[in-house]
């Protein structure tokens, strides 16, 4: 249950991870902005970095304060805090941070600084480095036995040291969730994987191109800036919708942009799926196989009446009607399903370019 209610919490406060939102706690009645302190520093270097806590309930509070690493992410950007006595990774950073251990008291609607020291060390590893500061109602050891019932709030520390930095990265897959759709409204899936040390921000446009070209909507892929974590894939998913009719096949090109440590860096993909309008498409066959097999036997009895008057009322053997008429009822139906098909190709262009 603890595992279960920790999860959804951390759920709810940070993802998307790394993205620029406010951090509130309405029912504990807290607040600490701001939510991500993203900085960049040489080693042996110190920070000083302002939290402020406000507490937002009817009643004045003691608020413990806590600090844990970040190990990685799950699937959909949450983030992954290091458990007590985890194996070190290689991007720790709360050895670095120090701050008021005492829990701290703040009285109902006031707002305190909350002073954070990061002091770099002279060998830290080049790349990005990340860690939490916690506001809790409850103190950590508490928490962590799975007795505490308040709700706590996470402020997400990013340094990155400057060095030999590794700023690759790729689109490890691009998708739609099917093949074939009945309108222009896709559900694309963006897995990112980030090979190289540093935070990265991926964002940039999807444009959509059609089989018969015209003007196609683009929409900007992670416009809010999520982060994919070094050493790791992040799966983006997003749609695109257009109005209108759609036909045929449609290609999908996805271009983004992300920050490398000497300039802008980009990586693209694409993807090919189809759009047939079922609901237009279908009517319209069934018209046109109506009008074939309608016209055909309409045509077959008229040739058929003119040549037995002709023959005085005889009817006209298969040998003598291929004379008469210059083609076998096999061609004509051909010739009229090719005639109708046209026809029917002609009007779909007309409707989808």
């Amino acid at each position: 249950m603890h595992r279960f209610l920790w999860s959804l919490l951390i759920a709810l406060l940070l993802s998307p991870l790394f993205s620029p939102t406010q951090v509130n706690a309405q029912e504990s009645g807290i607040k600490l902005i701001p939510a991500f302190v993203d900085e960049r520093a040489d080693p042996g270097a110190v920070l000083v970095e302002e939290l402020r806590v406000t507490n937002l309930s009817p009643e004045d509070k003691e608020f413990f304060v806590y600090k844990r690493d970040i190990t990685g992410v799950e699937e959909g950007g949450v983030p992954i805090f290091a458990e007590e006595g985890a194996e070190p990774t290689s991007f720790e950073i709360t050895e670095w941070m120090s701050f008021q251990a005492e829990p701290i008291f703040v009285k109902s609607g006031e707002t305190l600084s909350l002073p954070i020291t990061i002091t770099v060390p002279g060998d830290a590893s080049p790349g990005s480095h990340f860690g939490g500061i916690f506001i809790s109602q409850e103190p950590p050891k508490l928490r962590e036995m799975g007795a505490g019932v308040g709700y706590e709030v996470a402020s997400i520390i990013s340094i990155r040291i400057n060095g030999d930095v590794i700023d690759d990265a790729r689109v490890r897959s691009f998708s739609t969730d099917k093949l074939f759709y009945p309108t222009k409204s896709v559900q694309f899936s963006a897995k990112i994987e980030n090979q190289g040390n540093i935070l990265i921000r991926p964002r940039g446009p999807l444009e959509v191109k059609g089989m018969f070209g015209g003007n196609t909507e683009t929409i900007i892929v992670n416009d809010g800036l999520a982060g994919v974590f070094p050493n790791t894939v992040r799966e983006f998913t997003f749609s695109w919708n257009e109005e209108g009719l759609g036909f045929g096949r449609y290609t999908a090109i996805l271009a983004l942009v992300y920050d490398g440590e000497d300039g802008q860096k980009t990586i693209d993909a694409s993807v090919v799926f189809w759009v047939f309008p079922s609901k237009v498409i279908f009517p319209i066959l069934i018209g046109f196989l109506v009008v074939i097999f309608g016209g055909y036997f309409l045509t077959r009895y008229y040739i058929n009446q003119a040549i037995m008057r002709a023959q005085g009322g005889r009817r006209i053997t298969t040998y003598r009607y291929r004379k008469q008429v210059g083609m076998s009822r096999l061609t004509f139906v051909f010739v009229s399903l090719m005639g109708v098909l046209a026809v029917s190709l002609i009007i779909l262009l007309i409707l989808f370019a």
